[in-house]
């Protein structure tokens, strides 16, 4: 009897220790990588804007990417990182009320459409980009294009003051127009339109320019204009200018073809396969959650199980204590082992500086449920133990 009854105790126990080393590791991942508070938090803590910055130099060295540009860039992820870290926060809570089952369906451009290429998200970016590298040059192209003879070295000499002042007047104006395109465009690149066309009126533009040319020529008309009678000069002027301005294009259309060929279609090619994927992953989370609350219910069955085969104080806490302790101090020195001896190593492989300083945080913070759940059960091991001792043999 004592012999069948021991066998039990001893398959019980080692059920029990198994058990809750797989427990460790749901447990670990549930508080982590299913985490939605998890997730967001390594967000937070990730330096985005020193590692585009990092990225954005690289490019500038390299000259694939203007100098003036790339630090306009720089300086707008730097003001718009806190916001973009919480439109990521709003969409990666989407994507995980998909994946834990507490939305019926996925719709990773639609998501993408109301948080990180939000409207608003936009205007944030817009208002805090300077748009002179931008328009500048195309300003710059279209008035060279068709620049009168008469007209041919004063702009040389002051089109780029004159550009730099357009932008100034109109940059109201300009932002208005880069977001009423910015949605339909958004739509398009996400596939969420079959087709994109957006057509920005010039007339703006003109006026500013007319009236910015006409103040240096009023002011100080060049050698081909100086021989005219003061109060002439400004009926020749808008004759020269009314042929100039026919020239100049009346619209601007913005297209399909400003993105390529190849963008639209890697974007909804990418979010397509990432649905695809997202679909069993679901699955999958679903099937790990109902598995880790049968685990939970094994594992007090098990505990039952020893404590209805002892029936005594002393020998339920010292088999208890002993699998709890056995159990914590491997685990919880597998951690203190793995985090010596592994993450110096991380910071070995070849990668960006933020990220080496980043990616032993997520590594760390990733064992932390497991340390703690280790230690807790190792802690609570030696009281078992302790009170196995403590414990009179006879008393029940």
């Amino acid at each position: 009897m004592n012999f069948s009854k021991g066998l039990v105790l001893a398959l019980l126990s080692f059920l029990l220790f198994l058990s809750i080393t797989i427990f460790g590791f749901a447990f670990t991942l549930k508080n982590t990588v299913l985490s939605l508070d998890f997730i967001t938090a390594q967000l937070d803590k990730f330096d985005t804007t020193s590692l585009a910055g990092e990225m954005i130099q690289d490019q500038t060295r390299r000259q694939e990417l203007p100098e003036e540009l790339g630090t306009t860039l720089v300086n707008t992820i730097t003001k718009l990182d806190p916001l973009v870290k919480e439109q990521v926060g709003a969409a990666t809570h989407s994507v995980y009320d998909y994946l834990l089952g507490e939305s019926p369906s996925l719709d990773l451009a639609l998501i993408l459409n109301d948080t990180v290429l939000s409207s608003d998200l936009i205007a944030s970016a817009v208002n805090e980009l300077d748009i002179a590298p931008l328009m500048g040059n195309f300003l710059r192209e279209k008035v060279e294009e068709n620049v009168p003879q008469e007209l041919e070295g004063l702009m040389a000499e002051y089109l780029g003051d004159i550009i730099d002042d357009i932008i100034i007047d109109l940059k109201p104006w300009l932002e208005e127009q880069i977001l009423a395109a910015s949605d339909p465009a958004v739509a398009y690149l996400l596939g969420r339109s079959p087709s994109f066309s957006y057509e920005i009126p010039l007339d703006p533009v003109k006026a500013s320019l007319r009236e910015n040319v006409w103040q240096i020529i009023s002011e100080s008309p060049p050698p081909l204009l100086s021989v005219i009678p003061a109060d002439l000069l400004e009926t020749f002027f808008n004759l020269l200018w009314a042929d100039f301005a026919q020239k100049l294009p009346s619209t601007y259309e913005l297209s399909e073809s400003l993105f390529g060929t190849e963008i639209r279609t890697q974007i909804t090619g990418a979010l397509s396969q990432a649905e695809e994927a997202l679909e069993p992953t679901r699955e999958y989370v679903g099937y790990f959650q109902l598995g880790y609350q049968v685990l939970i219910g094994f594992m007090i069955m098990l505990i039952l199980g020893i404590i209805l085969i002892n029936r005594q104080l002393r020998g339920i806490t010292r088999d208890l204590g002993t699998i709890f302790v056995a159990y914590g101090a491997f685990e919880y020195g597998g951690i203190l082992a793995g985090r010596y001896f592994g993450l110096p190593q991380l910071k070995q492989i070849p990668m960006p500086t933020q990220l080496q300083s980043w990616l032993p945080q997520v590594v760390n913070d990733f064992l932390s449920p497991l340390e703690m759940f280790s230690l807790g059960l190792l802690i609570g091991g030696v009281v078992l133990l302790v009170i196995s001792f403590i414990v009179k043999p006879k008393e029940a």
